[in-house]
This record gives structure tokens, sequence and C-alpha cells, in this order.
């Protein structure tokens, strides 16, 4: 379990500026908008940490092909920390204008499990990734686009057994594009600041920098209370929206569209964020939900050592205001806390944040999502009126035909082109018998598998000749 304090969750310099209006041209009178970069990860229980450097991030424009930087600082990702929420990459004002591709520089993967060395993956192409959004995504001017970058690691780390019964580990990356429309709510979002120019119908979160307002607004993002807000205390108690005044230290759950933050928790820490014993706990469910609490694994974290190294007692203390949800930020029943579910529980750290053996809940963040099972193998059949694949896969366990639905997946070719490796959405349609595919399926009971993700390669009808396979088939 990862304990980390809040205020190093998400560094405000590169807060949600996008909810904050901004100029329409540069100094040189070039129309300009706000694009605003999330990154967020999906289930995997194979490594303890998935530490993925960015080096930069570019948008290409549609036309021209022209590269306009969007992030170009070093910073390492930790994402099986983002499982339940999302995190802010950057924000930033860029040309206006059509772009149609996202290209990713990376430098290192370090895959971390405990009481093992890190091992450090094969990047392909050097790192650099060429992402193909479904469509073209518009920059428009004087507006705002936020784009959700997913990037899946259980599906990007692809394990290959060695003939002398070695592994091989190579990241693939596996990134959904998330182009978020006008109104459109995102996944829960978690960030702390210092509340200023309070208002009837909320306030402005900002910056701090040696515990004083960076007075600018690219430093601060607004948060908009409504009847569905719950306001805490640094004890977990709640009080009246009232309380919220300028110059507070205050942790802030909610959930991102293009113009603010909908607050669904705002928790004080008073003016004294240093002395403060809240904190974020990240880890697994170790025992199930009963009447007020649950237990979940404690380990080192970024910050502090929690001791003793033992099951830590989360209380979800009813009139304390607590609220359980699911990563989508809708509330689910406390019930569904089970034994083996990833959890983030934000509250009171008893009897403190060095030596926590209970936390005190002010909200907690469910993910009851279940792995995939990969099936491997090359495509023997295409029935498109059914959009059925059938696989022959032939491994150490099992030789034979399976049958995949793709009914409601999502097919990526990946493949390195021009020294870039290409990630492209496809249909059924541009499938070819032969073709060697991952596909990651759930089991529904039935005779054909039902597949969320299909990985392929070989894309001769779409992809040059001569292109570096990524997907083996095994």
């Amino acid at each position: 379990m990862k304990l980390l304090k809040l205020f190093k969750l998400v560094s405000l310099y590169f807060f949600l500026t996008v909810l904050i209006s901004c100029s329409a041209t540069d100094s040189n009178h070039t129309p300009t908008g706000k694009v605003t970069l999330l990154i967020t990860d999906g289930f995997t229980d194979e490594f303890d940490e998935v530490n993925l450097t960015v080096h930069s991030v570019s948008f290409l424009g549609e036309n021209d092909g022209h590269e306009t930087i969007v992030f170009d600082e070093s910073r390492v990702i930790n994402l099986l920390a983002l499982q339940n929420h999302s995190d802010l990459m950057v924000s930033t004002v860029i040309a206006a204008g059509t772009y149609d591709k996202i290209r990713l520089h990376l430098t290192k993967v370090e895959l971390v499990k405990e009481g093992q060395p890190p091992i450090i993956t094969k990047l392909p192409a050097n790192g650099k990734v060429d992402l193909n959004p479904r469509g073209t995504f518009e920059v428009i001017a004087g507006g705002n686009q936020t784009i959700e970058l997913d990037v899946d690691a259980e599906k990007s780390i692809h394990i290959v057994k060695k003939g002398n019964g070695d592994y091989s580990y190579n990241f693939r990356p596996v990134v959904f594009v998330n182009i978020i429309a006008a109104g459109e709510d995102l996944k829960l979002v978690l960030l702390d600041g210092i509340v200023a120019a309070r208002s009837e119908t909320g306030f402005q979160l900002c910056e701090v920098s040696d515990e004083e307002v960076v007075a600018h607004d690219d430093a601060c993002v607004d948060v908009l209370l409504t009847e569905n807000t719950v306001v805490q205390d640094d004890l977990i108690d709640i009080v009246s929206p009232m309380e919220v005044n300028d110059g507070d230290f205050a942790t802030v759950l909610g959930k991102a569209n293009e113009k603010y933050i909908a607050a669904l928790h705002v928790v004080l820490e008073g003016n004294d964020k240093a002395a403060s014993n809240l904190a974020l706990f990240t880890g697994d469910v170790i025992s199930d939900f009963d009447v007020d609490h649950f237990m979940m694994d404690a380990d080192d974290g970024d910050d502090v050592m929690v001791q003793p190294l033992s099951a830590l007692t989360i209380a979800v203390i009813n009139g304390s205001g607590v609220r359980v949800y699911d990563k989508y930020g809708d509330v689910i029943d406390a019930g569904t806390i089970l034994v083996g579910t990833a959890a983030d529980a934000f509250g009171l750290a008893e009897p403190g944040v060095d030596n926590a053996s209970k936390v005190k809940a002010a909200f907690v963040i469910l993910d009851n999502e279940e792995g995939a099972d990969k099936v491997s193998g090359t495509i023997a059949v295409i029935d498109q009126t059914q959009s059925q694949l059938t696989v022959t896969v032939v491994n150490d366990s099992f030789s034979g035909d399976v049958c995949v639905d793709t009914k409601d997946a999502i097919i990526y070719i990946l493949a390195v082109v021009d020294g870039k490796v290409v990630s492209k959405e496809i249909s059924i349609f541009n499938l070819e018998v032969g073709m060697r595919i991952d596909a990651y399926v759930h089991d529904n009971g039935l005779s054909c598998q039902l597949a969320e993700v299909v990985l392929v390669a070989d894309p001769l009808a779409v992809t040059p000749v001569g292109a570096t396979l990524l997907v083996t088939g095994n």
C-alpha cells in the first residue's frame, strides 16, 4: 500500500487551468486555445509499481503535420497509483487548430515488485509513440479542450517466455485517447491547495509557494460547491460550507468538466498544513466491510514509513459525511468493499501519519473491475456479421480454437513504422485471416468469450510493409 501526503499528490503548478478563461491570442496575435492533458491507468496485479518516464508530448496538425509541443518536462508517473482517479499531466495554451495525432516520447519504464530488483523494460522505437485518436480533434481559439490518456499497464506490459525459461519484458504502449466533449464529466480528480476568492457559489483553489498564494489565474482552479458537496474539517466532522474561508488549506475531491470542478468533498486542513494528519492511503482491501470499518494492507510509503507494517483499519463512521465512490464518482454501497478490492482512502491518520494504525475516512474510492484474461493466437476465421473471430491458440497449457466476440471491443493495431510506434484503432473489417492477435476477454459463460480490447499485428491492409511486430500471438 502506498501512503501519500496529499500535497505531494498533484503539483499545483500543473493545475487544471483549463477551467480558467484565457486569452484567445498570443503575443504574435496567433489564435490560441487551452488544452489540458489528464493521465490515468487501468487494473493490473502483476506489479506493485509501473513507473513511466514521459519526456514530452506534442500534437501534430491535421493538414501539415506541424508538431506543437504540449509538454516537455520529464516526469516519472506511477501508473498504478492512478487506477481510481485521473491525474493532471499538463495544462497549457497552444495554437488553435485541428490536430489528428498525439506523439509521446517515453524514456524509461520501470516495473517494481516487492522484494525483487526493478525490471527495466525494452522500449520499441526508442520510446517514440504516435497515437491516432478516432478522427481529428480541435483546439478552438479562446476555448478549452481536455484530453485523457488512459495508459493500460496490464496490456502494455508484454511478457514473453524465452527458450531458456527466462522471461523478456517489453513495453508496447497501449494508450486509449479520450477527447472530452463539452459538458462531459471525467473520472474523479483529487487535488489540494489554498482557498481564495471565496464566493457564494464556490472558490478558487490556488497553488501554494512557501505558504503564500501564487497570485495569478494560471495557479488557480474554480471549484463549485453544490447541494451534493460534503464539507469536512480536519477531524472529519461535517461542517457548514460557510466554514470554507480564504486562506484555508483544503483538499478537493470532485469531477472536472470544461469549466470547473464540481466538488464532491472539501476537506479543510486549517491554516497549518504542516501539522495536518490528513493523508491518502492506497492499497488492497484485506477484510470485507463490517458495520463501520474494513482493513487494508499497509506498507512503506513515498513520504513516511507506516508502522507497524500490518493491517490498517479504515473507519467509515456514520455522521462523518464519509461516502464510498467508484472511480467514476458514483456513490456506491459500503457493502461492495470486499477482500481483494483496490481502494483509496483519504482521511485522518491516527495516531499520526508517521505511525498510522487507523484512518478515519473522509471518502473512499473503490475499483471493483476485474482484470481480463488474454487469448493469444492467430486468426483462423472471421465472421464479420456476428463480429466474431476464431483464434487458433497454441501454448504450454492449451492448443485449440477459441471464439472471441469483438462486438463491443476496441481493436488496435500496434506496429513500428518510420522509427515510431504507431497505434491506430480499426474495425473487424480491417482484419485478415493469419493475423496474430492478443485479445483481452471476460468469460461470460457462453461459447464465445467477450473481448474488451484486441491488439493486432500483421496489419497489411492499413500499415506499410516492413513494420516491426509488437503482437506476437503468444
